[in-house]
C-alpha cells in the first residue's frame, strides 16, 4: 500500500449538450466528453469511490488503519463497511477519486448513468430534496433554462446501482444570506427526507453555489454530516478540512488536455 495516496473529487453539474441559450452553459458536460473522462482516469489506475468511501479510505490511510466497523454506505442500504471490504478498493498505485455531481440534474441519470455503468464507476449526487421530480427553479430564478430534477424513482435506481446519495439542501439557497436557523433547516431537512425516503445514510452535503463561512460549515457537522464539499480547486490531503472538501470543477469547456492537466497538476484551467 502506497504511503502517498492520491485522492481527488471531481465535480460535474449536467451530462449532455447546453442548449445555445444557456446562461450557465459551464455546467453542461457532454456524454461523449464525460465518457472519455472516465476513461482515462480508469486506464491510468484510479479506483472510483463514492465519498462515504474515499473518507473511510482516507481514515484507513492516515488513522492507524483501524475503521471499528463504523462507517455505513450506500451499498446495498447501509452495510457497514469493514476493514476486509475497505482493502479490497485499494490500488498499488494510491489513486482514487469521488465523482461528484451537484443539483440533482435528472441528465446524470439519464445520461451519465449509463457511462458509470459501462465503466464500473461509484459515484455521489448531491441532491436538492425539496425538487425532486420538479425542475430547478433557483437557475430559473436567475434566467437560466428549465431542466428537469431527478424523480424518486431515479434515485432509488441509482441508490441500488451503488451511486450514493448526498444532501444540497431542500431549496438551493445561498446558506451565509440566511438565517443560521434557516441554514440548518434547510441542511438537517434535506438529509432527513433523503435517509427516510430512500432508506439510506445521507453522509455528506454539499454547499450550494460553494456559498459557505465558519457558521455555516459548524451547522453542517451539526445536522451529523460527516463532511461537505466546496467548489475551490484542490486535492484532498493529508489533514484535509473534511467539511470544506476541495474538488476539481470539470465544464462545457474543458478540454482533454485541460482535464488532464486539472487531475494530474489540480490547477485551475479554465
Amino acid at each position: 500500500m502506497t504511503k502517498n495516496p492520491k485522492f481527488i473529487i471531481l465535480l460535474y453539474h449536467k451530462i449532455g449538450e447546453y442548449p445555445k441559450n444557456a446562461k450557465f452553459p459551464g455546467l453542461y458536460v457532454t456524454e461523449e466528453n464525460f465518457d472519455r473522462q472516465i476513461k482515462y482516469l480508469k486506464n491510468h489506475g484510479y479506483t472510483f469511490l463514492t465519498l462515504s468511501e474515499l473518507k473511510a479510505l482516507y481514515d484507513y490511510y492516515y488513522c492507524n488503519g483501524n475503521l471499528d466497523n463504523k462507517y455505513n454506505i450506500n451499498v446495498n442500504r447501509q452495510d457497514k463497511i469493514s476493514n476486509d471490504y475497505l482493502i479490497n478498493l485499494i490500488n498499488e498505485k494510491g489513486r482514487y477519486v469521488g465523482v461528484t455531481f451537484d443539483d440533482g440534474s435528472r441528465t446524470v441519470y439519464s445520461n451519465g448513468l449509463r457511462v458509470m455503468k459501462e465503466n464500473g464507476v461509484k459515484a455521489t449526487v448531491f441532491m436538492v430534496s425539496g425538487l425532486i421530480g420538479s425542475v430547478n427553479d433557483w437557475d430559473i430564478k436567475n434566467g437560466e433554462n428549465e431542466d428537469e430534477m431527478l424523480a424518486m424513482d431515479d434515485l432509488k435506481k441509482m441508490v441500488n446501482y451503488g451511486i450514493e446519495i448526498g444532501a444540497h439542501t431542500k431549496t438551493h439557497p445561498h446558506l451565509t444570506q440566511i438565517s443560521p436557523e434557516e441554514a440548518y433547516n434547510e441542511m438537517f431537512a434535506s438529509k432527513n427526507d433523503l435517509e427516510r425516503m430512500l432508506n439510506i445514510s445521507v453522509n455528506f452535503f454539499a454547499y450550494p453555489y460553494g456559498d459557505y463561512n465558519k457558521e455555516v460549515k459548524a451547522l453542517v457537522e451539526k445536522a451529523g454530516f460527516w463532511g461537505a464539499c466546496i467548489t475551490k480547486t484542490g486535492r484532498v490531503k493529508k489533514g484535509s478540512d473534511f467539511f470544506a472538501l476541495n474538488r476539481i470543477a470539470v465544464r462545457h469547456n474543458t478540454s482533454f488536455f485541460k482535464f488532464k492537466r486539472k487531475v494530474f497538476k489540480v490547477k485551475l484551467f479554465y
